[in-house]
């Protein structure tokens, strides 16, 4: 019996020596959520009268920041006046309060309401990469659109190196037939003498890259198909329509030489063609919206700054404008 006893006893000691021994562990504090606060979408009028006047108050005897034309592009704010005030415009008598606006050159002021219109956003069934840089450009950011043009290059350059190789002389493309194609800068073999492209956009849908092509002080595009080299000359940068059986070109002077235009083309038996120009003379075009496949709209804009829409609609085998 003491044995017995004996032996129970050093198992529960040895049993218990082979048991963990608790450690204390610190307390880990929960992790902090960070609480996204949302930006507020900035909502966009136009002026829908000429010489509009900004004011640094909401009061028609106030100071004049500026006098805004015609379908001059403005962010509201927020912010109105409480009151409402009548006041004529175009023969139309209004009674509207004061809204605070900002310009595209950032300038805040006051407008009265009645002389602005909320814009209709006309919907892009298509969608190309530069889309977003263009948009600054039609809010006349040029600074952010070259910028942002640098940015977009760059990532187009990364997710198509299996075909584009740049090196400082040029480029060197992989053609889809298995063939190897060189453009050289300055190489009057190829593009001439004086001439350098400048990678943009590869465009699988229509088989074509799109560089930006520099030539006697003219900035244009050039097309050139993926599978056997050939190359087309554009005005301005491409943009394919939705089934990507078109695609236009738009063209804003920037010296005497080049043409502010639209540039329409579509795919016929011989390819891609160029199917219709319009010359804007003075006029620029901004951007393009695909609204349906055969057709498109422009923006442009006047030299009085005031901005316009035109459509091309595709009827027929041609191109009409309204």
């Amino acid at each position: 019996m003491k044995y017995i006893f004996i032996s129970i006893c050093l198992t529960f000691i040895f049993s218990c020596k082979g048991d963990p021994q608790p450690t204390s562990q610190p307390i880990q504090p929960p992790p902090v959520v960070e609480k996204i606060v949302e930006k507020p979408a900035k909502v966009m009028v136009y002026a829908w009268v000429d010489k509009l006047r900004l004011r640094e108050k909401p009061d028609t005897k106030s100071g004049i920041v500026k006098e805004l034309a015609e379908g001059e592009p403005l962010v509201l704010t927020g912010n109105e006046t409480d009151f409402k005030e009548k006041i004529n415009l175009r023969g139309v008598l209004y009674n509207e309060p004061w809204m605070e606006v900002i310009t595209t050159e950032e300038k805040v002021g006051w407008v009265f309401a009645g002389g602005v219109k909320l814009y209709q956003q006309t919907i892009d069934k298509s969608i190309s990469p530069y889309d977003q840089c263009y948009q600054l450009l039609e809010l006349g950011n040029e600074r952010q659109f070259r910028n942002c043009e640098l940015k977009v290059k760059e990532e187009q350059l990364k997710k198509y190196n299996a075909y584009i190789k740049p090196d400082p002389r040029g480029y060197e493309i992989n053609l889809l037939s298995g063939e190897k194609l060189t453009l050289l800068d300055n190489d009057p073999s190829k593009l001439g003498r004086n001439t350098s492209l400048d990678f943009r956009a590869y465009y699988p849908e229509i088989g074509n890259f799109v560089f930006r092509m520099y030539a006697d002080s003219i900035d244009q595009y050039l097309l050139v198909n993926d599978k056997d080299g050939s190359m087309m000359p554009l005005w301005g940068f491409p943009k394919p329509s939705v089934k990507h059986n078109h695609v236009i070109s738009l063209s804003s002077k920037n010296e005497s030489k080049q043409t502010n235009g639209i540039q329409l083309l579509s795919f016929t038996s011989n390819g891609l063609s160029i199917m219709h120009e319009h010359d804007l003379l003075e006029a620029k075009p901004l951007i393009a919206k695909w609204i349906e496949n055969d057709k498109v709209e422009v923006t442009i804009k006047q030299p009085s700054e005031k901005s316009e829409q035109l459509t091309f609609t595709f009827e027929g085998g041609e191109w009409k404008t309204n």
